[in-house]
């Protein structure tokens, strides 16, 4: 605004307010007043003053240049909530005046989907609490995936290149390929009739290289976690608890994940708690949270002093960046809030279809450790030999129950140690050769097709039915027939 039209109008405000303050005096008096209107130097004095007075830092005391910004809408808006919407199967009736309302909905703030420097609760951190309550742990880190939650846990652990990890041969690949990618070297073991690791195979496994063993609980069931850790406690050995397929189960009364020394579990979709991606670690040990962290943010977005030098010798050091987003953090909670009722149906469900199934001469189960503590997301029936398997599989498949093989020779799949080529054929991702070179070749383990038969030959029998907790009476009732049809001609 013009300096000198800002004076000449705050004149005549003052000029106006003097007339309002003398209303109560007679017309006489007010017609001898008479108005003097302010000379040039007066005005040019005014006009000095005020432009020093705008011209003073807000520092100093000055007005400030940009008081107030915006408001702005937010990066997040209706659009993705929309998108996001449309994943769920609303009837076209619902689905337009679900969009009608949020159109109509004045000034909507977006979610802020980060987990940092958040303006409302965080989701992640919630979800963290949730599951620190759920495991019984006193830390938990909330990752972008169960691999992350692995890479993590070792980093932790210090692992790195020369080192040894043993790992059972019936276990997806990442449990193997994040050791590798860590720069140490895979050890491959036998399972037993568990499905887990053999106690026995690890303690002959050990090295002096050995820095840590993987009890992966398979297919929703935990692993003989006293043998494991009496093996591991002997020799001073770190555990690292993979429950990627085992969310929820417990082992003696203590939930998985907080029997080890770490606890890695994964939220993908084919999990039995999910959030679409998403993984955590669980620990007793602040130290080992603290270095997950810093390998799981590199950004160091989680530290009370983001860019301070570091408290302890071994809290920085260069990590990568395994977040999750409040999206997955949302999902993840509201997901542990549910485990305990979808695990009640996993065990119902399962408890009925196996009570039904009749007793047949060769006809066994997979041996549990714990049976309270199976998460009951699946039936895994052993029969006597490989052919015999595959013709049950099939016969059961075409009465419509959901039974499958888990190992075949003739279908490729990555949670059979036989078909991880990456680690069998030692194969490197850059020209250093790690982290095989880390070791002298003499010392690398011999690895081969049929090193671990005992697991070859139990999967091979192994039918394995999936559980879901949603089965009502009649659904079990009607695949235990099934199974009951096919096995009364084959085991006759």
């Amino acid at each position: 605004m013009n300096i000198a039209f800002l004076g000449m109008r705050r004149y005549v405000d003052r000029h106006k307010q003097s007339r309002a303050t003398t209303g109560t005096r007679d017309r006489k008096d007010r017609s001898s007043w008479s108005i003097r209107p302010p000379t040039t130097e007066e005005r040019e004095q005014q006009m000095s003053s005020e432009k020093m007075t705008l011209e003073k830092l807000a520092i100093d005391g000055g007005p400030q240049a940009a008081g107030q910004l915006g408001p702005f809408p937010t990066k997040i808006g209706k659009e993705e909530l929309l998108e996001i919407l449309d994943m769920w199967d609303f009837s076209s009736e619902n689905k337009a005046k679900i969009r009608e309302r949020i159109e109509r909905e004045p000034n909507l703030l977006g979610p802020h989907l980060f987990r940092y420097y958040n303006p409302k609760p965080s989701k992640v951190a919630a979800a963290e609490d949730a599951m620190k309550q759920m495991v019984g742990t006193q830390y938990c880190l909330a990752t972008n995936s169960c691999t992350s939650a692995l890479v993590a846990s070792y980093r932790a652990l210090g692992i790195g290149s020369g080192d040894e990890v043993i790992v059972p041969a019936y276990t997806f690949f990442a449990s193997a390929a994040t050791i590798a990618s860590s720069n140490a070297i895979p050890v491959i073991v036998d399972i037993d009739e568990t499905l887990c690791l053999d106690p026995d195979a690890i303690d002959k496994a050990i090295t002096k290289r050995t820095k840590a063993i993987v009890a992966v609980h398979m297919r929703g069931a935990p692993a003989q976690m006293d043998a494991i850790m009496d093996v591991a406690g002997k020799k001073g050995i770190p555990v690292v608890e993979d429950v990627a397929q085992a969310g929820g189960g417990s082992f003696q009364g203590k939930r998985l994940g907080s029997i080890g020394t770490m606890g890695c579990f994964s939220f993908d979709y084919y999990k039995v708690i999910v959030s679409g991606e998403g993984g955590f670690v669980t620990t007793d040990d602040k130290w080992l949270y603290t270095r997950a962290q810093s390998w799981h943010d590199c950004a160091a977005c989680w530290r009370p002093d983001r860019f301070a030098r570091e408290r302890k010798e071994g809290e920085l050091f260069c990590g990568e960046n395994y977040r999750m987003s409040e999206l997955e953090g949302a999902v993840a909670l509201a997901q542990i809030r549910k485990a305990g009722p979808m695990l009640t149906g996993y065990r119902k469900a399962k408890k009925r279809i196996q009570e039904a199934i009749e007793d047949f001469p060769g006809l066994r189960y997979r041996r549990l450790t714990d049976p309270e503590g199976d998460t009951g997301i699946c039936l895994v029936m052993l029969l006597p030999d490989a052919d015999m398997t595959r013709r049950a599989i099939e016969a059961m498949q075409a009465e419509g129950v959901p039974v499958g093989g888990i190992y075949d020779s003739r279908v490729r799949d990555w949670h059979i140690y036989m078909f991880w080529e990456h680690i069998l054929d030692r194969k490197t991702v850059a020209e250093d050769g790690l982290p095989w070179s880390g070791v002298p070749a003499e010392e690398l383990p011999m690895y081969s097709r049929q090193m671990c038969p005992r697991t070859l030959d139990l999967l091979s029998n192994a039918a394995m039915l999936d559980i879901n907790y949603n089965y009502s009476d009649e659904d079990c009732d009607a695949i235990a027939a099934g199974i009951n049809k096919v096995l009364r001609t084959l085991l006759k």
